[in-house]
Parts: C-alpha cells; structure tokens; sequence
C-alpha cells in the first residue's frame, strides 16, 4: 500500500482505469484476473463451471480495441470470438434486406457478445467447420475496448476441462470415442504432473540431504543423476535405507 500511495503522489491526476498501472506486475495481473472471472461469471452458462476452467479462459482473454465505425462482428459471418466490452459502446443489430436495421441493441461495459452460441458449439465437441454463425451485425459507436476469446483457445480450453461440458448431460448424446480420448488424455496428463511432482519433491530432498553432509558422496550424485534422468527411487529406498 506504501508503493501504491507513492505511485499516485507522483501523479494526482491518475485515472481511475489506470490505476493498475501503478501496480506491481504480479499484484495487476492478479487483480485483472479476478476482475475478468467477475466478467465470466455474468454468462449463464459459466456460471456452472469450475473455478479452473474459468481461470483458464482468463488467461486466454485477449485486449482488442476497435474504432469507431468499424465492424466487430458480421451479420451471417462465422463466429470466431467472443468478445467482452470493457469500454465504449457497441450498436448490434438484424438488417432486413433492405438496408434497414431491426432489433436494435446497444452493448456497454460488462456485456458481451457471442459467448452463449460459442459455448453452445463447444460443449458439442464439434469441428471449426461448424461455428455458429452470427445473427446480428456488431459495430462499436464509438472506440470500443474489449477482451476477446478466440475460437481456437476456447476448443482447446473445452478439451482440457471436456467434463465441465458434461455435466447434467446424458453422456449417450456424445460421441463416446471422443470423450474416451480426452478422457484417457486427462488422466496421461494427471499421471505426468504428479511424476514431475515427484520428481521435484526428490530432488529438493536429496538436494538437502547432500547439503546437511557438506558435500555430496559419489553414491549420491549417481543417485540424483538418476533422478534427473527420471528415474524416481525414493530419497530412502535409494540410498540404502539410510
């Protein structure tokens, strides 16, 4: 709080949308992320889903701006993101063939677009061919800044977390070879994090047991080599029953 309070002497007229800036990286970084999950959790259908699949769109949300006049979205178009408006205001509307516009809508701060289609056709599983496609024309009135998901990171972010999307679905409705893959997936992955665990948790102890001799033995740095070479034998077991 002290650096904070320094940092906004130096300059009084810091806005309040920059106020992030006088922050530690780590602290701003911290503080966009929960103001992001804030933003998620005003979504439906995330609101159901777990506080790691929901960190992990976070991390993927990307800053875009858009000027005024411009077009975010296309009306009949692919939906490839979804966007999140943090400022300015974006005009969404259906055109009637004629020019005209119908079913006017205007978007601020804290609403998004395209998350409920996206989310749709990601828990379906399906292929980039078959994005849903946009019914209304996006279009900001005036600078818009925004986060933005991508299509991509949310099919990867949707296979990594594949069971939030199943919940309270009759799994019968999926294609069961799909869900068979990224199950076996996930449990290869959860086997090689808790190895690399054990891995690191070995070194560390053998690490400090050759600190507490002064020097390492031979028979331990064979050892250690071992463990680097994955290789992973209990600090106990391997040193003898030492």
């Amino acid at each position: 709080m002290q650096f904070i309070q320094q940092k906004l002497e130096q300059n009084n007229d810091v806005q309040v949308e920059n106020i992030l800036s006088v922050l530690p990286s780590a602290h701003s970084k911290y503080i966009l992320r929960y103001l992001r999950l804030a933003t998620l959790k005003k979504v439906s259908m995330l609101q159901t889903m777990g506080v790691r699949l929901l960190k992990a769109i976070c991390e993927h949300l990307e800053p875009v701006d858009y000027p005024e006049d411009s077009c975010i979205i296309q009306e009949g178009e692919p939906l490839h993101k979804m966007i999140f408006i943090t400022h300015g205001t974006v005009h969404t509307y259906r055109t009637n063939g004629k020019g005209g516009k119908i079913g006017s809508e205007f978007l601020e701060k804290g609403n998004f677009y395209g998350s409920e289609e996206l989310l749709n056709w990601a828990s379906k599983f399906s292929s980039s061919k078959d994005l849903p496609i946009s019914t209304r024309m996006v279009k900001p009135v005036t600078k818009v800044e925004a986060f933005a998901l991508s299509t991509d990171d949310l099919k990867s972010i949707a296979i990594k977390y594949w069971w939030n999307f199943t919940k309270k679905k009759d799994l019968g409705d999926f294609d069961q070879c799909v869900l068979e893959e990224y199950a076996v997936s996930s449990i290869e992955k959860e086997i090689r994090r808790r190895r690399q665990a054990k891995k690191k948790h070995t070194i560390r102890s053998l690490n400090k047991l050759a600190t507490n001799q002064g020097s390492a033995s031979q028979k331990l740095q064979k050892v250690i080599s071992k463990v680097m070479r994955d290789q992973l034998p209990s600090p106990v077991c391997a040193l003898g029953g030492r």
